[in-house]
C-alpha cells in the first residue's frame, strides 16, 4: 500500500475501503506502474461486503489489497450511516474503461482474464476502436480447471502486462490474485466483475441516469434473474450498519469511569 493510499483508508466492519474517487484511483495504478511494485484492487460492493463481514479469511482477503475502491451504493449507503466519508463511487467497470483511457496515453500493456470463451476477445476489440493505441497484452477466457492455472499463469507472465483486468468474479477472482500476483509480478491486477461481458456487448449496462443515481444493480437484477442473490444481501448490508451505528451510541453514552 503505498503512502497516500494508507492515509485514506477507512474500515466497515472490518473491511478496509479506501477514501478515493476515480482520480485517486487512477494515481494508485500510475505510481504502481511507475514503480513497479505489484498489487492488487478489490472494487467492493455490498455482497463482498456482507461475505467479508462474516467471514474472516475472505476479509484478511480484502485487506490485503493495494487499494479497495467502493463499488455499489451499499457500501456507500451502509458508510453513510456509519459515519464514513466516500467521496464516490468507483464502479469495476468504470474504473476499467477510465484505466484503458490512461493506458493508451501512457503506453501501459493491458491483459484482459475472464468471461466465457470468446467474450474477453470482443472486449478488447471494443477497446481497441474506443482507444486506437490501445495496447493489448493477450487475453485469456476465465473457464480453465484448477490445474489448468499455472499455464494461464505463465501466459500472462510472458506476455508483460502492466495491468491486468481479472474478470472471475467475487470472491473468486479476489482468491486468484491473492495467489497468483506474487508469481506474475504484474504491477497492477484489478476485479473487475462482469465487466467484460458489458464491454463485449454481450450485456447492455443501464441507462446513464440509473448509473448516475445508483440504481444500476435493480437494472441488472432485472435482465439477469441470478443476481437477486446479489441484491438480497442489501437489506441485512442496512440492518448490520444501523445496528453498529446504535451500538456506537449506546458505548458513547455510557458513564465514563
Amino acid at each position: 500500500m503505498t503512502a497516500g493510499a494508507a492515509a485514506l483508508r477507512r474500515e466497515l466492519f472490518g473491511t478496509q475501503v479506501h477514501a478515493v474517487g476515480m482520480a485517486g484511483a487512477l494515481a494508485w495504478v500510475r505510481a504502481r506502474v511507475r514503480e513497479r511494485r505489484p498489487g492488487y484492487v478489490v472494487t467492493l460492493n455490498g455482497a463482498l461486503l456482507v461475505q467479508a463481514a462474516h467471514d474472516a479469511v475472505l476479509r484478511e482477503l480484502v485487506n490485503d489489497a493495494g487499494l479497495v475502491t467502493p463499488d455499489g451504493v451499499g457500501v456507500l449507503v451502509a458508510a453513510r450511516i456509519l459515519g464514513v466519508r466516500l467521496p464516490e463511487r468507483v464502479a469495476g467497470i468504470d474504473l476499467a474503461i477510465a484505466l484503458c483511457g490512461e493506458a493508451e496515453r501512457e503506453g501501459y500493456r493491458v491483459f484482459l482474464l475472464g468471461g466465457e470463451p470468446g467474450v474477453a476477445a470482443r472486449a478488447a476489440d471494443a477497446l481497441r476502436a474506443r482507444h486506437p493505441g490501445l495496447l493489448i497484452a493477450g487475453v485469456r477466457h476465465g473457464y480453465f480447471a484448477p490445474e489448468e492455472e499455472p499455464a494461464v499463469v505463465e501466459a500472462i507472465r510472458q506476455a508483460r502486462p502492466d495491468v491486468l483486468l481479472v474478470a472471475l468474479g467475487a470472491p473468486r477472482q479476489e482468491r486468484w490474485m491473492q495467489r497468483w500476483l506474487p508469481v506474475l509480478r504484474v504491477p497492477v491486477a484489478i476485479g473487475v466483475g462482469g465487466s467484460l461481458d458489458v464491454l463485449a456487448g454481450r450485456v447492455p449496462r443501464a441507462p446513464a441516469w440509473m448509473q448516475r443515481v445508483g440504481l444500476e444493480w435493480l437494472w441488472r437484477a432485472a435482465r439477469e434473474p441470478r443476481r437477486w442473490a446479489v441484491v438480497r444481501t442489501i437489506p441485512p448490508l442496512f440492518f448490520m450498519a444501523l445496528r453498529e451505528r446504535l451500538r456506537r451510541g449506546r458505548l458513547d453514552s455510557s458513564p465514563q469511569a
